[in-house]
């Protein structure tokens, strides 16, 4: 049980939704702490709960909206894709206006302004040791905020904002923006003082990572090879998610292979194989062209475990277009795929094709075929792994009745590897001999 001190100010913060919104959460953390407030790991104790809010989905919205109602005696502010799901500042006052449990709202670009805003709420707390030097209301000054993160092997770092791309199914360019690329040197700054930190890993975040641009031209490669120089400082492992194979281009592919931090895992969604439902959905290739990156990639690096997102059910899915899925997923044989049943969501073109929808039984039915399918594959997939030696950077150590640590950490591939040992190991990288797997986990003993 914590403490209450009733002379210090007390946060608490939630977040929902993708590795974006966790790290947008570490800027309003160090925010918070910066004027004066401290951390309450309990809701009940704290004086202020932020909510860090998604909305890819409708149950990501219902999650959170429930999550409000249950602590709404508490001062509730709110943030994320929430906040911006209309594409304009006008939502601040419809969420207040809609839920009477929330006191605040606030765009995530706007972080920095925190302490003006929460003045008029909390008069007798003293913001007057927080120097407002980060600008006002646009994400360029956001990022300037250095994160305040939990997991200093373990790093999170956004490079790109919004997206360009508009996919008919998609709200993120609505709730997220338009892209803004951060400056190539802001960014490596970061990446630098998180290694000196002790950061082993560092995990690029975008909508799409690939479009990054820098002084008018599209350099994600170039980027990579520029904070792979800080191997030399110890940073060991370089990963980045999401990618779109429309600006996947082979420079990419030859830079991965070149980097001294190479993780040989690529997340790369693909979304349907139906070309007919790709256009449908806005998503500019072919299949043909999704199958040559993945040929060029494990040309290039033959080891290299590759996963995918894919949407089932989605408007006009005919029998057909759902067989040539699984027929591409037999063919490509993804070791990873995060699968969803398409969900309409409000404001979207496909969201307006009412005429099209597939029963909600068929959609299920497809959803578990294709699921059952994928996890075949992801099985045989680990099974080939038997026997070898990974490299794995620990995530999780917990110590069991009989005084030995469970381990659960990550390989350079992914791969989920659980084994157990006489210390904690959290932030270490090991080696890992394998000796069982199961479909999404394997098994090992320390070396």
């Amino acid at each position: 049980m914590e403490n209450h001190n009733p002379f210090v100010m007390k946060y608490a913060i939630k977040t929902f939704g993708c590795q974006m919104n966790y790290s947008d959460s570490e800027r309003v953390v160090r925010v918070m702490e910066n004027c004066g407030f401290e951390k309450s790991e309990e809701f009940k104790t704290a004086d202020i709960i932020i909510v860090n809010t998604c909305s890819v989905r409708q149950t990501a919205e219902n999650k959170a909206n429930g999550f409000i109602k249950n602590h709404k005696q508490k001062y509730i502010a709110v943030t994320g894709c929430m906040v911006r799901k209309t594409g304009d500042r006008e939502t601040s006052k419809d969420l207040l206006l809609q839920n009477k449990a929330i006191d605040m709202v606030f765009r995530i670009e706007d972080t920095a302004r925190i302490p003006k805003l929460l003045e008029r709420h909390f008069p007798l707390h003293d913001f007057s040791s927080f120097t407002e030097s980060f600008g006002n209301g646009i994400i360029e000054n956001y990022f300037r905020i250095m994160p305040k993160t939990e997991n200093k092997s373990q790093v999170l770092v956004p490079i790109i904002q919004g997206c360009d791309k508009f996919c008919a199914y998609c709200i993120v360019p609505y709730a997220r923006g338009r892209e803004v690329s951060r400056l190539l040197p802001e960014i490596f700054g970061e990446c630098e003082k998180l290694v000196e930190q002790g950061a082993i890993e560092i995990t690029l975040l975008g909508q799409n990572v690939n479009s990054y641009t820098y002084e008018g031209k599209r350099c994600f490669a170039e980027l990579l090879r520029k904070i792979d120089t800080l191997s030399d400082k110890g940073l060991s492992r370089i990963r980045f998610t999401s990618a779109h194979p429309q600006d996947f281009t082979e420079e990419l592919i030859e830079t991965l292979a070149t980097l001294k931090c190479i993780c040989p895992y690529i997340h790369l969604p693909v979304q349907h194989s139906s070309d007919q439902i790709l256009r449908a959905m806005n998503r500019n290739y072919s299949v043909d062209q999704y199958e040559e990156i993945i040929r060029k990639i494990r040309k290039v690096i033959p080891n290299c475990m590759i996963s995918t997102d894919i949407i089932v059910g989605f408007p006009g899915e005919s029998e057909d277009d759902f067989q040539k899925l699984c027929d591409f997923a037999d063919r490509v044989k993804f070791d990873f795929s995060y699968t969803a049943i398409f969900s309409p969501r409000r404001g979207t073109p496909a969201a307006k094709r009412k005429d099209q929808f597939i029963d909600s039984d068929e959609k299920k039915r497809r959803f578990h075929l294709f699921d059952k399918l994928i996890n075949s594959h992801a099985h045989l997939g680990r099974k080939a792994f038997i026997g070898k030696t990974l490299e794995v950077l620990v995530e999780k150590s917990e110590k069991r009745e009989d005084g030995l640590y469970e381990n659960i950490g990550r390989s350079r591939e992914f791969l989920e590897v659980h084994f157990s040992s006489g210390r904690s190991l959290i932030g270490k990288e090991v080696m890992v001999k394998i000796t069982k797997a199961y479909h999404y986990t394997l098994i090992g003993i320390l070396e």
